[in-house]
């Protein structure tokens, strides 16, 4: 007996004829998380599913991997298989012996047994070689699990616990219930994208969903202060990056000092002070897009959660710069960005006190602006804007991860 992990992929099937450019995606992310692990394991193709060939026979190191490939975006269900490759146990002879799949549902039954629960075998026989029907071998199975564990209750549409055993010419394959994954659209399939990301709950959420729907996702960051390489490695906004590219793979994170924006408007008491950050964020990002291949920026936003997320003040920083941005947390109230933020395992690391950037700006921000407006006042207080971007990116650190490991730290002024 061998171990499997069979991925089960919904969306996907639905792309017709681009179906297999997502596969292919999805097989070699599947691959690169396994080789980040130190596991080289082939990884197949197969009708409407993936699987992975388990080369170790260590049962619990396989099953702590199934869980960490259901976290990669694309994959809708995966399942931990005990498989029984039919050139070894000639499950298609006239008299098979199915002892060994009789020991492996016992093994299982006891295993997961819950008092004052149900279960259900569920055969399905896609080779009609086999001699036993789906029907009989379902129940001889629940038989051996009636009389060698716990299970007392047997409930064949609404079980508790599901044993399955499934016949292919190729063999036979027994697994449990079905682990369910993130689902979406696997990472670099539909573009790259670069967030500007803070220290808070919206954006490292609207980062993960950019990521669940195809998109390679880095990021910017826009600082108070210069720091070294210990320093960057320990930075709350680090370590936020670090963990989402476990699920993502290769991640860059852009640190930014404004210092050079805030130098320019100190003591001109501006009250649009802080849309006019956005929008400076807005176009040191567009820039650092061009330098990276990035289609989109991506923000945190949602509509009305504070003054500088008003329809107004939106529209002010789109007006900014031509590459479009995008906003998945538009609609969102601040209850679900928390809950889904606890799915996704950042809440602990969200709440840690940081410094918000555009709260240091302005403690007063306006609700309402017009680009019109803004565009006079850079004219005026920010003449040479150019020189303010490129003096900016000058004193840039790129960070990168790779599936949670720090890959490089890069200084632009070393």
């Amino acid at each position: 007996m061998n171990y499997r992990i069979v991925v089960h992929y919904a969306e996907l099937a639905l792309k017709g004829n681009n179906r297999n450019l997502f596969v292919k995606r999805l097989r070699q992310n599947i691959k690169n998380k396994l080789l980040s692990m130190g596991l080289d394991w082939e990884v197949v193709t197969i009708h409407d599913r993936l699987f992975v060939n388990v080369a170790d026979k260590d049962a619990a190191l396989a099953e702590t991997t199934v869980h960490e490939i259901a976290r990669i975006p694309g994959i809708a269900w995966l399942s931990f298989v005990h498989w029984f490759e039919e050139r070894t146990y000639r499950f298609m002879q006239a008299k098979p012996d199915l002892q060994p799949i009789h020991e492996v549902i016992k093994t299982l039954a006891n295993k997961t047994y819950q008092a004052g629960q149900s279960f259900a075998l569920k055969v399905k026989r896609s080779d009609k070689n086999f001699t036993y029907t789906s029907k009989q071998l379902a129940h001889e199975l629940a038989s051996t699990v009636l009389e060698n564990s716990d299970w007392k209750d047997v409930d064949l549409k609404h079980a508790d616990q599901f044993f399955y055993v499934n016949i292919s010419s190729r063999g036979i394959a027994v697994h449990t219930n079905k682990i369910k994954a993130t689902g979406g659209l696997p990472v670099s399939s539909t573009g790259k994208v670069l967030t500007l990301l803070s220290g808070g709950f919206d954006s490292p959420v609207a980062a993960w969903l950019m990521s669940n729907r195809g998109c390679s996702v880095h990021f910017v960051h826009f600082s108070a202060s210069h720091q070294n390489r210990q320093e960057v490695e320990n930075y709350k906004v680090s370590r936020i990056v670090k963990q989402i590219s476990e699920v993502t793979g290769r991640a860059r994170l852009f640190i930014v000092p404004y210092t050079h924006f805030d130098l320019a408007l100190m003591e001109q008491d501006l009250a649009y002070d802080l849309i006019l950050f956005r929008r400076f964020m807005a176009r040191v990002a567009e820039q650092i897009t061009q330098d990276i291949y990035a289609e989109a920026l991506v923000t945190g936003d949602n509509l009305g959660q504070v003054a500088s997320q008003t329809m107004a003040n939106i529209n002010s920083m789109n007006q900014s710069v031509t590459v479009p941005i995008l906003r998945p947390l538009l609609t969102y109230n601040k209850e679900q960005i928390i809950e889904l933020s606890k799915q996704l395992g950042l809440f602990d690391l969200c709440c840690e006190p940081y410094k918000d950037c555009c709260a240091l700006i302005s403690k007063s921000p306006k609700t309402k602006s017009k680009a019109s407006a803004l565009q006079r006042m850079e004219s005026q207080h920010l003449s040479n804007y150019q020189q303010l971007i490129d003096d900016t990116l000058a004193d840039m650190t790129e960070v990168v991860y790779r599936f949670g490991q720090l890959e490089e730290v890069n200084h632009s002024n070393n």
